[in-house]
């Protein structure tokens, strides 16, 4: 790492030091982007893929297979919000029409009374809780809205670095790859790209275990098995508990269909889909990315939770990743600088 403009020292332990700090420095200080950054890595890398394929099989210009594939995804979603807005209407019909019947009818059991002796709490009390679970409805609103702001914001994002992909590839390869800008900018990019490893990662294990789940929804004969299949295939986006959680859902399905034997099938799925996912998928796909034995990828997801609790869950795989390129980095170094005849705090000879 090299600069005309910084007092960087000579020493490759203290530029390393510096730059690692600089590094973390970056990321603990734009960590509230991390939700930008991570939609705008899965729609430039998703998009991307699909324009160069589309690229390469019709000869169209890639700015043209950009446009084709960012048109028919913007079809897509708008006939899903189309879709979706129809069928509000028909329920913003309905509530019209049978709401205030239905509320009035409600009123007039005395349903109401009866919950609130039950309970044991008066007329202040109950209010007061329904406003603590309206409160806490707007939080999680709120929280929704910040979700769907970081897509956008990232989708957009991704939008503009598609089209401007080649101007922006020449101006980084024309930074210095051993300055300070050119050690960060390509520590970042492999951020990127541990996102976008650990998302491929996590649709191998979803897919997996959904299609293992399949044949037992409809064996048991559970209802709604389109639904329990979408539910084991997003359970399985989230390392470790989206399994277990996805696993409770079924067994109480289950429950309902086949009793305790519906709910043993379920509890043995869950076990051996984790003990696969733990110890088999995830290990054995990392293993690709990070050379390191599956015994020491488990401790580090076990140490990244406790630490992090459940973001832990996600910042393993990405920390290991960056910090093994960055090792391979070094030691391409201590090579280049013992060859020259140099040692680490002299890199050049003489």
């Amino acid at each position: 790492m090299e600069s005309s403009s910084l007092p960087i020292p000579k020493d490759v332990r203290w530029k390393r030091l510096l730059g690692v700090a600089l590094f973390l420095g970056l990321i603990f200080v734009f960590r509230k982007l991390a939700p930008v950054l991570i939609c705008f890595v899965i729609f430039e890398r998703a998009f991307g893929w699909c324009a160069d394929q589309l690229a390469a099989r019709t000869k169209i210009h890639k700015k043209g297979a950009i446009a084709g594939i960012l048109t028919a995804f913007a079809a897509a979603i708008g006939l899903g919000v189309f879709t979706s807005v129809k069928r509000m209407v028909s329920l913003v019909d309905l509530a019209r029409t049978d709401g205030r019947a239905w509320v009035d009818s409600i009123a007039k059991s005395g349903l109401l009374e009866k919950i609130r002796e039950r309970l044991g709490v008066d007329s202040h009390q109950l209010t007061e809780s329904a406003k603590g679970y309206a409160l806490e409805a707007v939080g999680y609103v709120t929280a929704t809205a910040y979700v769907a702001l970081f897509v956008f914001v990232g989708f957009i994002l991704a939008v503009m670095y598609l089209f401007e992909r080649e101007d922006i590839d020449q101006w980084v390869d024309g930074i210095d790859a051993k300055s300070v800008v050119g050690t960060l900018v390509r520590w970042l990019s492999y951020v990127a790209d541990a996102i976008a490893i650990t998302v491929r990662l996590q649709v191998v294990v979803a897919v997996f275990n959904a299609v293992f789940t399949l044949p037992l929804l409809l064996l048991l004969g559970l209802p709604n098995v389109p639904l329990l299949f979408l539910l084991v295939l997003v359970g399985g986006m989230v390392p470790v508990v989206g399994g277990v959680f996805s696993g409770g859902v079924l067994c109480l399905v289950a429950y309902d269909v086949k009793g305790f034997v519906g709910v043993g099938v379920f509890l043995g799925v869950t076990f051996v889909l984790s003990k696969v996912e733990s110890y088999y998928l995830s290990p054995r796909l990392t293993a690709q990315h990070v050379k390191l034995p599956g015994l020491a990828l488990v401790i580090s997801l076990l140490m990244f939770e406790t630490v992090f609790g459940f973001w832990g869950l996600f910042l393993s795989f990405p920390a290991l990743y960056v910090a093994s390129r960055i090792a391979n980095e070094w030691k391409v170094e201590d090579r280049e600088i013992r060859d020259a005849g140099g040692t680490l705090s002299n890199p050049r000879p003489g």
